[in-house]
């Protein structure tokens, strides 16, 4: 008897097992192509391999996780995106117009599910398009929106000074299972954030400001040199975002925090450069591949392990919260998403641009006027109201002539129109409209 508690006294007492953590990594104004990982479909210039991405902490993350060939965003602007992804809805669900229209307060979000849940969560965001008076805050402990530079009509903070802020939130002591909402504004123009050493591995990168370019591109006057010069700033841009990405989660892990984990890096919208058919150097004007094509990577440690490989099925963003509640083993879905590693049914993707809203409807949905599309049987259907035109393509390739395929898309855009809410006007506390109104987000008056 002596022996066996002298025995059992000298085994090591066991460890308890690690918290987890859910880390929701969000780049902002990044393009699928504008990762190396996804270089199966690169659509802007393949031909000049020099001018490559350079994202080894997200091809890490896909190495060893799932890639989402085709993942979809509902809307290219920042607000509407990621309200789709806290709601499970697109922009038609949740009733967000464009940046600077809060979202309904009606609608459960991701984060109280989580809270609900017993976790702790934190949320750090690089720019005051996701300020809390905008609604996304609802179910966080800690949301930190305070961004302390002004570009533009905007404030915004660099990814470093994001992960310091992420860092400071998390020293103070996370004492349950951890959800995190991470967001990096960096790869949104002017592109200059990134550092001299980043900068330094694209040495084609041009001026940081693409807003002279737009009028060269418009009139086909825009040269190769500046069109790869844009490119190299851009991807440079990424490239830090994904450097200041690494080590958030060589942060986390130092504090044991990646133990037993599940990380999700994704974006909200792309970016046209020069792309054919878009609206050069910038978002919002277009619903088409460059401004709606986003990576999605899910990666897992522990309990949290994902599947390792691609998969090549579109996935709606708005499915991204209903896939993270199922992978934690959280009941129920997340507003109208599904669970991507379970789906037995692919559902049609639809989007619409947010802009020009000198030209939104106010007698129905303000954005039926603008560019829209829906992705499905493997291909995209565009529809401009405002220029009476329409055009198919396969998903990723040329377009096509198909015009059964094109009618049955049609009628699935048409019946999604349909379905819209009516004309939505800016309602905001007057503390935040004043804000939003120095920011230029809205008008005065």
């Amino acid at each position: 008897m002596i022996l066996a508690l002298l025995l059992a006294c000298s085994r090591p007492s066991p460890q308890p097992s690690p918290q987890p953590t859910v880390v929701l990594i969000s780049w902002d104004t990044t393009r699928a192509d504008a990762l190396s990982s996804y270089a199966d479909v690169r659509s802007w210039r393949p031909q000049e391999p020099d001018l490559g991405p350079s994202t080894p902490t997200a091809d890490g993350l896909a190495a060893r996780g799932t890639r989402f060939q085709w993942a979809l965003a509902h809307a290219p602007t920042t607000l509407s995106s990621h309200s789709s992804v806290m709601s499970g809805r697109d922009s038609h669900g949740h009733r967000v117009v464009r940046n600077g229209y809060p979202l309904p307060a009606d609608l459960p979000l991701l984060a109280e599910r989580f809270a609900a849940a017993g976790w702790d969560t934190i949320a750090v965001v690089g720019a005051s398009t996701l300020e809390a008076g905008m609604g996304l805050n609802r179910g966080f402990r800690l949301y930190d929106d305070q961004v302390g530079t002004r570009v533009r009509a905007r404030y915004e903070d660099r990814a470093d000074r994001v992960n310091e802020r992420v860092f400071a939130a998390v020293d103070k002591g996370v004492a349950r299972p951890l959800f995190l909402f991470v967001h990096y504004f960096d790869p949104h123009s002017p592109w200059d954030s990134a550092s001299p050493e980043v900068r330094q591995k694209f040495p084609q990168a041009g001026p940081a400001e693409p807003g002279p370019l737009v009028e060269k591109a418009v009139a086909g006057t825009l040269s190769d040199e500046e069109a790869r010069a844009a490119r190299a700033a851009y991807l440079a841009e990424v490239a830090w975002t994904d450097q200041q990405t690494g080590l958030l989660l060589d942060g986390l892990r130092k504090r044991r925090l990646l133990d037993d984990s599940l990380v999700v890096l994704f974006s909200d919208h792309g970016e046209a450069l020069d792309d054919p058919g878009s609206w050069p150097y910038g978002h919002g004007l277009d619903a088409d591949l460059p401004a709606l094509h986003v990576p999605l990577i899910i990666a897992g440690s522990g309990r949290f392990a994902a599947p390792v490989g691609v998969d090549a099925r579109p996935a709606r963003l708005l499915d991204l919260g209903s896939t993270v509640l199922a992978r934690v083993g959280l009941p129920g879905a997340l507003g109208e998403g599904q669970d991507l590693f379970a789906r037995t049914e692919a559902l049609p993707s639809f989007a619409e641009a947010t802009k020009p809203d000198a030209q939104e409807r106010t007698d129905a949905w303000n954005n039926l006027p603008f560019d829209r599309s829906v992705v499905d049987e493997g291909h995209l259907l565009r529809v401009t109201p405002l220029r009476g035109q329409s055009r198919l393509s396969r998903l990723g390739d040329s377009a096509v002539v198909d015009p059964e395929r094109t009618e049955r898309l049609r009628a699935k855009l048409e019946a999604w129109d349909a379905a819209a809410p009516g004309f939505r006007e800016v309602e905001l506390e007057e503390e935040t409209r004043k804000a939003l109104e120095a920011l230029g987000y809205v008008e005065g008056g």
